[in-house]
C-alpha cells in the first residue's frame, strides 16, 4: 500500500469525522491537524482507533510525538511504511 493510497482515506476519515467542509480552502494535507483544529485531543482518540483499525497499525508513543505526525500527509508515510514492514524515522 503506497503513502497516497493511505493519504487518501485518512483524508476521507478526518474530513467525514471533524466534519470538515469540502469548502474549506485552508485544509489540505499538509495542514497541521492539531495546531489548526481539525483534530482535538479527543480526536486523536479517534483517528490511533481508525488507523488500527483500517490498518492494522499501532503507533508508538514517540511516532505521536513526531512532527511527521501532525499532517494527512506525515501520517501517511508513517502508516505505509509500517504497512510495508518497515520502521517508523
Amino acid at each position: 500500500m503506497t503513502a497516497a493510497e493511505v493519504a487518501e482515506r485518512v483524508e476521507r476519515f478526518v474530513r467525514t469525522q471533524f466534519r470538515v467542509a469540502p469548502s474549506d480552502t485552508r485544509f489540505s494535507r499538509s495542514e497541521p491537524l492539531f495546531d489548526s483544529g481539525y483534530v482535538d485531543s479527543v480526536g486523536v482518540v479517534e483517528l490511533l482507533a481508525f488507523l488500527d483499525q483500517e490498518f492494522s497499525v499501532h503507533l508508538a508513543d514517540e511516532v505521536l510525538m513526531s512532527p511527521e505526525f501532525s499532517t494527512i500527509d506525515g501520517i501517511a508515510a508513517i502508516v505505509g511504511r509500517l504497512v510495508n514492514g518497515k520502521q517508523p524515522t
